[in-house]
């Protein structure tokens, strides 16, 4: 049959260029590796921020600061502040920890009077993400307290002339800066914090609960899976610009005044697309459950590669049919798998996206291929439960290839070819 003789041709051009076929697999596991070193760890209850705190103030306010940094933690991010003096310097020299802290001297007196004062952040130099994320974390607790500093600026000058009086304040001065603290609480609490979603907890008849519960997770088990939808788009990619290189090459004409009808070839294609894609994603997965990654159901895993596959060379099939050269076809392929994975929380998880385009994660396939693959990694979900996936990924992928082969017929014979 010639469609199985177009997908043998185009198994054994992939053989045959172990570089090119060895470059296809290299972007998704040198970053899933790359995620793995910075974080570190076999799971997300390893990544620990390890800052040090140089407070040369003795006041409330730099003591409460320290306390919450300091305080027991639990979840995927685990925040260790050590509290040293200026030898914090040297020891941030040798790489010791992901960034200082400086709490200047006299601190918390400049805060309650008003008066200009600065916290140092001394980065990492070694370390590119963790740094980062405690600048963030330092320049968030900044605006809050100016914000503070502000809002309550009445009641923080009470504070202060009382801490530089002699004679302790009377029950009334304190009772009375306690109803004021309280006052302002209550008036600005309804721009604080505003009631906007309402939750309602309801426990449904026997319910597996197995299911829901999130499992205890490698590293690559977080970033593997979406990283390896990514690199699914990649291998359709490089399966269809045979298509705009058969075409470019004029391969295309010889072929079809052998033996080969134009219907032929287009079934052949888009065989050996899903075929090459479903077989790159399957050695994808294989490698991660030799690095470790529990992936759960071979079936549900099994599936899934397909519909991934499928949905994956629709996507590159009907981008080919719109393009005229290789070149085009390159620059718009990658453009549409880059966006689509930022998008689609094959990067980061999609909660971690802006709001506002959360919206759009839904309408990539990669959502629903991720989605699908983190279920069974971390909550151990089954067929039934990625049923939904599925069903998406296949129906919008055959669409996508029906689409796709009729624009592509149509161009070629057209003489578009």
């Amino acid at each position: 049959m010639a469609a199985l003789a177009i997908l043998r041709r185009d198994l054994l051009r992939m053989v045959r260029s172990p570089g090119r076929t060895a470059l296809l697999f290299a972007v998704p596991l040198v970053m899933a590796a790359m995620f793995s070193l910075v974080f570190g760890g076999s799971g997300p209850r390893d990544i620990v921020i390890r800052v040090l705190l140089w407070n040369e103030d003795d006041g409330l306010l730099s003591r409460l600061l320290s306390g919450a940094g300091t305080s027991g933690q639990e979840g995927p991010a685990r925040l260790e502040v050590v509290e040293v003096g200026e030898e914090g310097l040297a020891a941030m020299n040798r790489g010791e920890a992901s960034a200082l802290v400086h709490l200047p001297k006299d601190f918390t007196k400049d805060f309650l009077e008003g008066r200009l004062t600065r916290v140092e952040v001394v980065k990492n130099p070694a370390q590119s993400f963790l740094p980062g994320v405690v600048e963030e974390g330092v320049g968030v607790a900044a605006s809050a307290l100016s914000a503070a500093s502000r809002a309550l600026r009445p009641e923080l000058d009470q504070i202060a002339a009382m801490s530089d009086s002699d004679r302790s304040p009377s029950l009334e001065t304190v009772t009375g800066l306690s109803t004021a603290f309280y006052n302002r609480i209550e008036g600005a609490r309804r721009y604080v914090f505003p009631p906007v979603i309402g939750l309602e907890s309801v426990t449904a008849a026997a319910h597996d609960s197995s299911a829901e519960a999130v499992r205890d997770v490698s590293v690559l088990g977080y970033f593997l899976p979406g990283l390896a939808v990514m690199g699914a788009l990649f291998l359709a990619q490089a399966a269809t610009r045979d298509i705009l290189r058969d075409r470019e090459a004029g391969r295309l004409r010889h072929l079809l005044t052998a033996p080969v009808t134009l219907a032929d070839y287009l079934a052949g294609k888009c065989l050996s697309v899903v075929v090459v894609t479903g077989l790159g994603l399957a050695f994808l997965i294989g490698l991660g459950a030799v690095a470790g990654v529990a992936w759960g159901s071979a079936l549900a895993v099994a599936a899934l590669i397909a519909a991934t596959a499928i949905a994956a060379g629709g996507t590159l099939l009907l981008l080919t049919s719109l393009v005229g050269t290789e070149r085009q076809g390159d620059a718009l392929g990658t453009i549409v798998i880059i966006t689509w994975s930022m998008l689609g929380g094959a990067f980061a998880p999609v909660d971690q996206i802006p709001v506002w385009l959360r919206p759009l994660s839904r309408s990539t396939l990669v959502y629903w291929a991720t989605d699908g693959f983190n279920a069974l990694v971390q909550h151990g979900a089954g067929l039934a439960e990625i049923a939904l996936n599925l069903t998406v990924l296949v129906a919008a992928g055959a669409v996508l290839l029906a689409v796709g082969v009729l624009l592509l017929g149509r161009r070629i014979a057209a003489g578009g070819a």
